[in-house]
């Protein structure tokens, strides 16, 4: 099973590093000449206008030949539209800034480095990411709600009085999560260590292994880890080798409990947990007639016929090819809950949680850093392979407000633009800060 990082719409141009210290950030700069000129200059490269050699200097044409850059504006413009204007230029210092761009279908966040000396030409362009043009969350919902295949998405302030939701689509709905079920295991870690019943700094033998996404499925077999390094790869990097060791050490008992114990409206559609390896060996063809007496059993029988199958479901009877061509059993063999069940989860850590897991939430913001900048904590996980999106978010303003946020995208017929419902959320995400 694929499962990508959402919420990293990144397209590097360059390797530049960019500060980002808020200070640093918030400084009240004006606009300097030199950076409102490579500000247009921008906006003409981006028209597809040849000025490459006019306004980069050598060390990023070097970088970045001009055929090479071109391309990948070329990419921007065929999935956003032409870019209109810049509509604001927000200076970090005399020779950089942070750009916002209108292109016709989103507003695209560039930044931008110059050189220090005349003629201030571009030495870095990073584009970070893309946010959808809507004015209110009415505007932002309505366009989720308007994507093909089924969305279901839940808002939810967490303090105060009035906790009725901010926005809403299909609440209820059953959702396949992909990753963002590894919120679970987070959870279970997160009360087993705080009531004294283990220690992060447990140490256990890695296995059994995944496929990627992740790293630590190319570590020797039966390396030692930390219960805090594998809960830190499962969510930083949705490692699913780290992801399946947890499931392993934790048991399936003490993982049904805690599904239940977050609220979850059918802690059925959890039992067994499945591990990420056994789920993508059920799919494949080979599998057929394990997957149908899976499907047809009940829970209690599932968990003695999981590990009746477990020997079988091997790495090696995985084919990549299918996983992530197009949706795969996505609405039978999958972890499944609804937006209101994944509010829940997220407001039981919000509740419950230890410094620790809230750091490693907020390891991978999943969306782009200036949104994710905007708020005082980000926590963040989601999950994805073809035709499933989810995205849940665990926030506090810089205001002291603190809300959480699912939203999820299913679709059993056709691959999902991801970038779309990207797009969509961080817009949502960035007019949730402004409350």
């Amino acid at each position: 099973m694929r499962f990508s990082n959402i919420f990293a719409l990144l397209l590097l141009f360059c390797s530049s590093i960019f500060a980002t210290d808020q200070a640093r950030a918030q400084a009240e700069v004006s606009v300097s000449g030199q950076l409102s000129q490579r500000a247009n200059d921008v906006l003409r490269l981006l028209r597809g206008e040849a000025i490459e050699d006019q306004v980069f200097d050598e060390n990023f044409r070097n970088a970045v030949p001009a055929e090479q850059f071109r391309s990948l504006t070329r990419q921007v413009v065929t999935q956003h539209g032409q870019p209109l204007e810049i509509g604001s230029i927000a200076p970090r210092s005399a020779n950089s800034a942070i750009l916002k761009v209108r292109f016709e279908k989103a507003i695209g966040t560039i930044n931008i480095d110059l050189e220090n000396a005349p003629p201030h030409r571009l030495s870095g362009l990073l584009l970070t990411g893309f946010e959808a043009g809507g004015n209110s969350l009415d505007e932002v919902m309505a366009a989720i709600d308007s994507l093909p295949g089924r969305q279901g998405v839940l808002v939810q302030p967490l303090n105060g009085g009035d906790r009725t939701p901010l926005a809403a689509i299909d609440p209820a709905g059953r959702y396949a999560i992909a990753s963002s079920f590894k919120l679970y295991i987070l959870a279970e870690l997160d009360r087993a260590v705080r009531l004294g019943e283990r220690q992060w700094s447990d140490v256990v033998r890695l296995g059994p292994k995944s496929h990627p996404s992740g790293i630590s499925q190319n570590w020797p077999d039966g390396s030692p880890a930390t219960l805090h390094t594998l809960a830190t790869l499962m969510i930083s990097i949705s490692d699913n080798s780290a992801t399946d060791t947890l499931i392993r050490v934790i048991g399936q008992d003490r993982l049904a409990r805690i599904v239940k114990a977050t609220g979850h409206h059918n802690p059925d559609e959890l039992r067994p947990f499945l591990m990420t390896r056994q789920a993508s060996a059920l799919k494949m063809p080979e599998h057929a007639i394990r997957r149908a007496e899976f499907l047809a059993a009940s829970p209690a029988e599932r968990k003695k016929l999981l590990t009746e199958f477990d020997r079988a479901l091997t790495l090696d009877s995985i084919d990549p090819r299918i996983l992530t061509s197009k949706p795969n059993h996505i609405d039978q063999l999958e972890w499944f809950a609804s937006p209101a069940d994944m509010i829940k989860l997220l407001a039981y850590l919000h509740k419950t949680a230890s410094a620790e897991s809230r750091a490693i939430l907020a390891i991978n913001p999943g969306i782009g850093p200036d949104a994710a900048g905007k708020w005082r904590y980000f926590g963040y996980k989601g999950g994805s392979e073809p035709g499933v999106l989810s995205y849940n978010f665990l926030l506090r303003s810089r205001t002291g407000k603190d809300y959480a946020v699912s939203v999820n995208w299913n679709d059993s017929e056709q691959s999902l633009q991801e970038s779309e419902l990207l797009a969509l959320t961080t817009r949502l995400i960035n007019l949730l800060a402004e409350q």
